[in-house]
Parts: structure tokens; sequence; C-alpha cells
């Protein structure tokens, strides 16, 4: 296992960034396309589709066709949906990284393992939170697929709290999709609550994507004595 440390981003790791995160959101492409297959509307339209085909034509190989090209377009639909998303966030806070977050009363960290950039973090405080409460949100998790299994994410998010309890927050909270497993494993396992669940609109739905609401609770840094 080859050692890593975390440090706060420098300009000279954007393009590391940039490839760490498209890579990172394109994985999650698979298990999308499979999680559709697996939605009852998706159950019954696969078979019902071709073997109506095959009642009015007679014909195996056009109903064949007809799946086939079924499954394609539906993976390309995720994988547009991907890009679309991947290029939104490239030209949004991730085209500069300082003035998005450095500057803005946030942090972006990386990890670095043999001289490369395997893991990256952003946090920016949440500009409108609930009353009496002081947020910060994390941004931007991902590992490379090489380096996992040695703690790196684990450790990522740890140096967010640690800026928060640092910066006096109460709380830190991100959203994540319902196909990110292993991160809404990872959350979970090191205390952050569900506190909310979603679709961002009516065709998500009916791709079975919704989005989750974390929140982990900082302790206060006083308590009163009994």
């Amino acid at each position: 296992m080859a050692p890593y440390h975390i440090r706060q981003f420098q300009d000279r790791d954007h393009r590391r960034v940039l490839d760490l995160f498209s890579r990172g959101m394109e994985e999650h492409v698979p298990a999308a396309f499979y999680h559709m297959l697996t939605l009852p509307h998706s159950l019954l339209l696969l078979p019902a589709v071709p073997v109506t085909i095959v009642l009015v034509s007679g014909s195996w190989l056009l109903a064949t066709v007809y799946s086939f090209l079924f499954l394609l377009c539906l993976r390309l639909i995720f994988w547009v949906s991907c890009r679309n998303y991947v290029v939104k966030c490239l030209q949004a806070d991730l085209a500069d990284i300082t003035k998005s977050y450095l500057n803005a009363h946030g942090s972006f960290w990386v990890a670095e393992s043999g001289g490369q950039v395997v893991g990256i973090v952003g946090a920016l405080p949440v500009k409108d939170p609930p009353s009496g409460r002081k947020q910060l949100q994390l941004f931007r998790l991902s590992v490379s697929s090489q380096n996992r299994g040695q703690g790196i994410a684990k450790a990522l998010v740890r140096t967010v709290l640690q800026f928060a309890r640092g910066q006096g927050y109460t709380d830190v909270v991100l959203v994540t999709g319902n196909m990110q497993y292993s991160a809404m494993s990872l959350y979970q396992g090191m205390g952050f609550q569900k506190t909310g669940h979603y679709f961002v609109s009516i065709t998500k739905r009916l791709m079975g994507l919704s989005i989750f609401h974390f929140t982990y609770s900082l302790p206060s840094v006083w308590e009163p004595r009994m």
C-alpha cells in the first residue's frame, strides 16, 4: 500500500482533479443502467414489446433487433446524462477551483500518493442554512479506482470535518445519488444521517435516479458543566 498525504489544492493539480472527477462520474453509468432494468416498468416493457412484435409480425429477428436497439439507446441516455452533468460541473465550480472554493470561504483538498493526485474533495459554506445553524457542504469527493480500499476517501471526509470544527460550523451536509452505493455506505459509517430523499425531475424518477441528503452534526465546542 503506497503512502498518501492530504494537502490543499494547488493550481498545478487542476487537470488531474478534472480527470478524477470525470472518470469517477462515468463509473456510475453501468450501475444506473442495470438499476433501470430492474424497475417494474422496465421489467414489464422489455419482454412485452418484443412479444407483441413477434405476435404481430411473426419475426423473431425484428423483435431481437428492437431489444438490442432499446438497450443501446437506454445505455446511451445514461451516458449522455452523465456527460452533460460532468460538463456542467467543469464549467461551473471546477472551472476555477481557487476562485470557487479557496476564495469563497471554503477549501479544496487533494490526496497525493507517489507524486500523483489520487483523491479530491471540496467544501463550501451553505448560503441559507436553517435558523441557528452554520453549515458546510461537502462536494466532489472522488478517489482513483486504482487507489481505493486504502482509507483515502475516509481521510478526505475527516479533513472536511476537521475544517468544519475549526471554523465553528454546526453541521456538514452533502447530497449524493442513490447509485453511489460505496459513498453512501462510507458516509453512514462515519456518522452522517439521511435527512432527505427526492427526485430532481419526473424523468429521473422514471429512470430510478434519486438524490439523498446527508447531515453530520458536529458536537458543540463548549458544553456547560453539570
